[in-house]
């Protein structure tokens, strides 16, 4: 009944499930589409999505809200039993029960975030744009060093494009560590579209159309090695630069007008991977009102590794003329962002942020309370029926 009335009450204080991080309105057209394995387990799906959303360090507050609410769950239920069953012989071996508990809850929980990592599951992909071409500007494949060895090994190229094509994108910035290697022939929707991501001085630079090999080592030195890759970006490499989170957040937020008189064409303003989603949203208006004032443009990149299936953040170039599709898409969005701030707008989903009012160790109850917010119908229903369903198959089996 309680998660009944809660799921209900957040209804009551539904949200939009997409917005624009610039704070401008979004084409009414715009939506999610699920499908339907998504709708029908739609508790595993939005939970699953909730907690991938999440930044580094609600993520640790996820961990420890879990831990709390675990040990007060327990303790609450042994302080009820003395108190309501207290003429009723206590149960049998309290310890070993305890720790079977203990045991089967921890396993679920490894069994809830592995089947999140591991599973390229059905995703809820960006719908409603007929008229715009959906592009990421930041993505990776297996042969960068920090997929390679990884479980996500097999995130090749097209593992790439089939997890950004399920997404609802039309082209895919390949922008793999210091290496080209992942630009490989491909045909068909989505565009894959060439870039690389430096590893520069106390930074990482994504050079979007980019398909040279570019020596990383020439740029890693020095403040002014950085600066050299900036001006260098378009001159020798015919690229757009664009200084990606966290790493300009971390090492240079005060220096920033600075990198862009050195030659930065573009910021990430939203970053889907757990240690880029960092930014609050004072300091994601900084940078938006630096780049407004400056000309520069600003993306949101999926970043993904290959690691779970949702995606978070999405660029769109309105159009006028039916999409253009391979490498022309490709030029299209690389023309649009030479012409600086405001040609293309950011698309993200809703979620618990690092600098919400949730206090770090309620994160947990943070992440259901926006999930219900969100709801679809469909999904709320989907909600209401499997709520309903375990609670009568407790009742059978406990009464």
């Amino acid at each position: 009944m309680a998660l009944t009335a809660g799921l209900l009450l957040a209804r009551v204080w539904h949200t939009t499930t997409l917005v624009d991080p610039l704070g401008d309105p979004l084409p009414p057209a715009l939506h999610l589409a699920f499908p339907l394995m998504y709708v029908v387990f739609a508790p595993l799906f939005t939970l699953w999505d909730g907690v991938s959303m999440l930044s580094m360090s609600r993520l640790q507050g996820f961990l420890t809200g879990l831990a709390v609410l675990y040990v007060g769950w327990r303790c609450g239920r042994g302080l009820w039993w003395r108190i309501a069953w207290s003429d009723r012989p206590p149960p049998r071996a309290p310890l070993r029960r305890e720790l079977g508990l203990l045991a089967a809850s921890l396993a679920g929980l490894l069994l809830f975030v592995g089947v999140a990592l591991l599973w390229h599951r059905p995703m809820a992909a960006l719908a409603g744009t007929s008229q715009a071409l959906v592009f990421d500007a930041h993505s990776h494949t297996n042969v960068s060093h920090d997929v390679r060895g990884t479980l996500m090994r097999g995130f090749d190229t097209e593992a790439n494009l089939r997890w950004h094509r399920r997404a609802g994108f039309d082209a895919v910035f390949i922008t793999d560590h210091n290496t080209v290697t992942g630009l490989r022939p491909h045909s068909g929707a989505p565009a894959l579209c060439p870039g690389i991501e430096i590893s520069a001085w106390r930074a990482h630079v994504v050079l979007l159309g980019d398909s040279t090999a570019v020596d990383p080592r020439r740029y890693n030195g020095s403040l002014d090695a950085l600066e050299l890759l900036l001006r260098e970006g378009d001159s020798l490499y015919g690229a757009l630069s664009v200084l990606s989170l966290p790493e300009y957040e971390r090492n240079h937020r005060d220096r920033l007008d600075s990198l862009v008189a050195a030659g930065a064409d573009g910021f990430e303003l939203v970053n889907a991977a757990p240690k880029a989603n960092e930014m609050t949203r004072a300091r994601r208006d900084s940078v938006a009102a630096l780049a407004r004032r400056t000309g520069r443009f600003v993306v949101g990149a999926s970043d993904t590794h290959g690691w779970g299936a949702t995606n978070m953040v999405w660029n769109l170039l309105p159009l006028t003329t039916p999409k253009p599709a391979g490498p022309a898409a490709c030029s299209a969005i690389l023309q649009a962002l030479r012409d600086g701030f405001g040609v293309t707008r950011i698309v993200e989903r809703r979620r618990l942020r690092p600098d919400s009012a949730w206090p770090d160790w309620l994160t947990p109850v943070g992440v259901l309370w926006e999930a219900w917010r969100d709801l679809t119908w469909p999904l709320a229903l989907s909600w209401l029926g499997w709520i309903w369903l375990l609670w009568a198959a407790f009742r059978r089996r406990y009464t």
